[in-house]
């Protein structure tokens, strides 16, 4: 199977703490989030974790994965381990908010020759 480009315009919007109103750019295929100045997004919350969760680009999705944090990561007001991400969802980290953004995804999913799956409800 060919390996997929990876998507533009896909990034984090920070709700709160101190890089409130800020925009952080998802690149790589795995995005490290956490306390510890080494993440690729550094929070200063001490309710996170210093390597809280990662976000990871698997080929035509994103998925949050929990790395053990202490107070546990949260999307749409839910803990999870790991959960597949859709464009507009909040992940909590600690008492930081982020805004999962990936507003071109159907037309990226599209161009990829690649169907975007129905989320199965959860609530």
């Amino acid at each position: 199977m060919e390996q997929n480009s990876f998507p533009p315009e896909v990034f984090l919007e920070i709700l709160n703490g101190d890089l409130e109103g800020e925009i952080f750019p998802i690149t790589a295929k795995t995005v490290t989030i956490g306390r510890d100045p080494q993440c690729d997004l550094h929070l200063a919350d001490p309710y996170v974790s210093r390597k809280h969760c990662q976000i990871v680009f698997r080929g035509d999705h994103f998925t949050m994965m929990d790395l053990g944090s202490l107070n546990k990561t949260r999307v749409k007001e839910k803990e999870y381990i790991q959960k597949n991400l859709k464009d507009g969802y909040l992940i909590k980290a600690g008492k930081t908010q982020l805004r999962f953004r990936w507003p071109n995804a159907k037309a990226w999913l599209a161009e990829q020759g690649i169907e975007e799956q129905e989320e199965v409800s959860d609530e």
